[in-house]
C-alpha cells in the first residue's frame, strides 16, 4: 500500500466514524487526535505493566486498532516514551505559567511533584527506565534528549521569571537551572527511599527558595 494511501487508512481508523475528509486543516486535526490517543494508550500501557515488557502490539490493542497504524505515528516504544515525556514537560510548564505574575515560585515549582507526593504517580517507573537504559541505546537517547529539553525548558523558564522581577537576577542561569532539576530528582528518590512525602516537601521547597532567593 503506498504510503499516501496508508496515512489514509490509519486516520480512517482514528476519526470519528471511519470517515476522513480531504481538506488539509481536517487531517491536520485528525492527525493530532491520533496522536494524542496513541500517547494516551502508550501511557495507559507502560503504567499497567512497565516499559520493558510492552510491545507496540499491546499499545494497538488498547485502542482497537493494527499495529501498523502505530507505527505510521511512531517508529518504536522509545519515540512513544519520548512522545509522552514531551506532553508530561508541556503540562508543567503550563503548570507553573501563573507563577509569572504572582505566587511562591518556591512552592510552584514543588508542586509539580504533588501527584507523587501522595502517591498518584509510581516514580518507580521512571528509574525502571533508567536502568533498562544501560542495555538499550535508543532509550538511553531518549532519555537523554528528555533531559536535554528539560533543562532547555527549566532555562527559558528562569529567564522569564527574572525579566519579570519574580526571583533575582541570576549569576549563572544554567547552572541554576540543572540545580533545580537535580533537587527535583533527588526529592523522587528521597520519596522512594524513605517516604515522609510531607517532610520531603518542605525540605525541597525551603532548598528551592534558597537557591532561587541567595544566587545573585
Amino acid at each position: 500500500m503506498p504510503g499516501q494511501r496508508k496515512e489514509k487508512y490509519a486516520l480512517r481508523l482514528f476519526a470519528p466514524g471511519g470517515s476522513v475528509r480531504s481538506m488539509p486543516r481536517v487531517v491536520r486535526e485528525y492527525k493530532a487526535q491520533a496522536r494524542a490517543r496513541i500517547v494516551d494508550a502508550a501511557q495507559a500501557v507502560f503504567r499497567r505493566g512497565g516499559f520493558r515488557t510492552a510491545t507496540m502490539e499491546d499499545v494497538a490493542k488498547e485502542i482497537g486498532v493494527s499495529k501498523g497504524a502505530i507505527y505510521l505515528y511512531f517508529r518504536s516504544k522509545s519515540a512513544l516514551l519520548a512522545a509522552i515525556q514531551e506532553r508530561m514537560r508541556e503540562r508543567v510548564l503550563a503548570h507553573w505559567e501563573p507563577l509569572l505574575d504572582g505566587g511562591d515560585v518556591a512552592e510552584g515549582i514543588a508542586e509539580s511533584l504533588d501527584d507523587v507526593f501522595t502517591g498518584d504517580v509510581d516514580p518507580g517507573i521512571w528509574h525502571e527506565l533508567i536502568a533498562d537504559a544501560a542495555q538499550d541505546p535508543e532509550l538511553r537517547a531518549a532519555l537523554e534528549d528528555d533531559v536535554r529539553e528539560d533543562l532547555r525548558g527549566m532555562r527559558e523558564f528562569l529567564k522569564r521569571l527574572e525579566a519579570r522581577g519574580r526571583i533575582p537576577k541570576l549569576r549563572d542561569r544554567d547552572t541554576v537551572a540543572e540545580i533545580v532539576l537535580v533537587l527535583l530528582h533527588g526529592t523522587v528518590v528521597e520519596l522512594m527511599l524513605h517516604g515522609r512525602g510531607a517532610q520531603a516537601r518542605r525540605t525541597l521547597v525551603a532548598s528551592l527558595r534558597y537557591l532561587l532567593e541567595t544566587d545573585r
